[in-house]
């Protein structure tokens, strides 16, 4: 290895070598490694190394040089044979100490995931093109949660036969032998994270603190509310860094959960299925990623559901009272979230995504590939914040629901 390093060396500082190796024919290369590799003289003085002659693989000895010129040869081939060391073993080090630590780490992280979800199997039903149902899987990702995914066909939906709730997303989590059922994709996600913040705590017992209520809306009529949907159960010992303006962080992304089901996920059909044309497009992308594609199931998805959604966009506009330009309020919730966001953090969780920027993430991520998406990133704010969560997500890099 030393001997290719010289010889790589004297080509640099040798004024008689030329470019002539990118010149010989393969054959003619592979004769003149060979060569190069036996021949061992080179690693004596300058007046004993050869060169190769561009016209065969023949060892032509090169012009002589003077006493001076070899001296200064030999001084700066040895001058960059050290340097090149030196900073190579320093990078060799430096390389082992870091993948050391961070398969440590990893290790730990998975070590710790295995043991809570040993003997614990979870199902997800979605829908590729459902908001709720993509934060609610990229919450699982983010937090290395194991489960399967099952896509639901957005007509048939012969796969949730047997659940309970007749929406998505839902979760069924089995264990030994028992099945529980969570609908809804804020309580799917409260749920999971109490379940990792608490010890002595099951699945089960933790979804009775999640009680549901009947309540009386604007129209008149009976809604089903889920209390404290927005909230983790968490251990009395559990205190929380206050943020800047001594906002409690709980609080805080408990506010901006609320505002993303309420609020955002509402101006993501009006947008993504604004025209037959987009509607067409959104289906048409969407049933290319999932397990319909090529199917005639696919294809009564991507026209009779396109067709649907563009119906329905228009009825939650007028339900919602959006903007004529739908566009624009897109752009003012986006920059309305970054805002608050601030200048002096990463994510509403501070280095590292909460469940407010999970959430937020899974609304927009729908858009993802579509023309209005690209106008999202142009015409507001959220390009760089949407990049860096999409990054940490795909890197299981989620905030740590465990109390510190």
């Amino acid at each position: 290895m030393s001997s290719l390093c010289t010889y790589a060396l004297r080509r640099v500082v040798n004024p008689h070598s030329q470019s002539f190796f990118s010149r010989l024919t393969l054959n003619n290369r592979k004769a003149a490694l060979i060569n190069c590799v036996r021949h061992t003289e080179w690693t004596q003085s300058p007046a004993a190394f050869h060169r190769f002659s561009p016209a065969s693989t023949q060892l032509v000895d090169p012009p002589q040089k003077t006493e001076n010129q070899s001296s200064l040869h030999k001084w700066l081939r040895k001058s960059l044979l050290f340097l090149s060391c030196g900073f190579g073993a320093y990078v060799f080090k430096s390389s082992l100490h870091y993948a050391s630590c961070f398969r440590e780490d990893e290790i730990k992280q998975d070590m710790l995931v295995d043991d809570k979800w040993k003997g614990i199997n979870i199902k997800l039903f979605q829908y590729q093109t459902c908001p709720f149902c993509s934060k609610t899987r990229f919450f699982m990702r983010a937090h290395n949660i194991p489960f399967e995914d099952i896509e639901v066909h957005p007509i048939f939906k012969k796969e949730t036969k047997r659940a309970k709730s007749k929406k998505v997303p839902v979760v069924f989590v089995e264990k030994d032998g028992e099945v529980l059922e969570i609908a809804d994709s804020s309580l799917i996600m409260s749920v999971l994270s109490s379940y990792l913040v608490n010890d002595n705590l099951s699945i089960t017992e933790i979804m009775k603190l999640y009680p549901h209520t009947t309540q009386i809306d604007d129209d008149g009529k009976k809604k089903d509310v889920i209390l404290n949907k927005y909230w983790l159960i968490h251990d009395e010992e559990y205190k929380p860094a206050e943020v800047a303006d001594g906002v409690d962080p709980r609080k805080e992304e408990a506010q901006w959960r609320a505002w993303t089901d309420d609020y955002l996920v509402h101006l993501i059909s009006p947008n993504v299925y604004r025209t037959l044309r987009e509607a067409y497009q959104a289906f048409d992308h969407h049933v290319s990623l999932g397990r319909f594609q090529g199917t005639w199931e696919g294809v009564i998805a991507k026209y009779g559901g396109a067709v649907a959604m563009w119906a329905i966009s228009k009825r939650l506009k007028k339900k919602y009272n959006i903007s004529e330009n739908v566009r624009i309020d897109l752009y003012k919730a986006c920059n309305t979230w970054v805002e608050a966001i601030g200048k002096h953090r990463k994510f509403m969780g501070g280095d590292k995504p909460n469940l407010a920027d999970i959430s937020v993430f899974g609304v927009l991520w729908v858009m993802e590939g579509l023309d209005c998406f690209e106008e999202v990133l142009t015409h507001s704010k959220i390009k760089k914040w949407y990049y860096r969560t999409k990054q940490a997500i795909e890197e299981h890099n989620g905030q740590k629901l465990i109390p510190r």
